[in-house]
């Protein structure tokens, strides 16, 4: 059997809806290393954020920040910072506006603004963590791979109508949107990082469950939907699998004869 490398996304995917991954989840992980595949996670959290789970299944490749930041055997190999100048002039509106802004870069969160309203606490609590430190000039001190917008559905139009041509908008909760790089994604970076390492696009396998996962899922050799994935994921996979909390993950990988 050809080696494969395998990406998998963290909320809805590696972990349930409890932020907890399965024993099954992690027998299996554990197996396929063993079995010789190479396995990264590809997530829209930052390295700060996603360091629980990439030390819980002992990892060493990890693709944060929505494929702004690519991490091979723990050494940075890709990046794609957000455009200052851009991001700037998006900082202006969005202060115009009244939303609120939260700072990544790879190891770090910051917000924007000092006070903060409801809507960004139970947006940030809904990925099981709190609304970070107050920090205004964050931006400007350290490497900004992507950003957290909380505005509404409704207040889209404000952003996502052409005004900001170098960057692209995936929402993740009714209030908050992630703020990326026009020219990266978790696809781009993963089959990069799979072809530098001399994997065909073949033997390349991605499991996933979100809007940010769709490029990634329809761009592999093999994507793979949760059952819990959102219509257009499960459209794009090759195979929708069982949900999180139902042992998806070693279902598809036992389908897939990779255990």
């Amino acid at each position: 059997m050809d080696k494969k490398f395998i990406f998998f996304d963290i909320d809805g995917t590696l972990l349930n809806d409890d932020k907890m991954p399965l024993e099954s989840t992690l027998r299996a992980l554990k197996k396929l290393q063993k079995n010789g595949h190479e396995i990264a996670i590809a997530t829209g959290r930052n390295l700060f954020l996603a360091q629980n789970v990439i030390d819980e299944f002992r990892l060493d490749n990890y693709i944060v920040c929505n494929g702004a930041a690519g991490y091979f055997k723990n050494e940075l190999r890709y990046e794609n910072k957000l455009d200052l100048g851009a991001f700037e002039r998006l900082l202006k509106v969005a202060d115009e506006q009244g939303h609120q802004v939260v700072y990544e870069s790879a190891l770090a969160l910051a917000r924007r603004q000092e006070p903060f309203e409801i809507k960004t606490f139970e947006a940030m609590k809904s990925i099981e963590f709190d609304v970070p430190d107050y920090n205004k000039t964050f931006y400007l001190e350290n490497p900004l791979y992507q950003a957290l917008l909380f505005y509404t559905e409704e207040e889209k139009h404000v952003y996502e109508n052409g005004q900001f041509p170098e960057f692209r908008f995936v929402r993740w909760h009714e209030a908050g949107t992630d703020l990326l790089p026009q020219s990266g994604s978790k696809a781009q970076t993963a089959l990069k990082m799979a072809m530098d390492l001399g994997f065909a696009h073949e033997d390349t396998v991605a499991f996933g469950d979100g809007n940010n996962d769709l490029e990634l899922i329809s761009s592999v050799g093999y994507g793979v939907a949760m059952g819990n994935a959102v219509a257009k994921v499960k459209e794009a996979a090759k195979f929708v699998t069982k949900d999180c909390n139902s042992d998806g993950i070693a279902f598809a990988l036992e389908k897939l004869g990779l255990l």
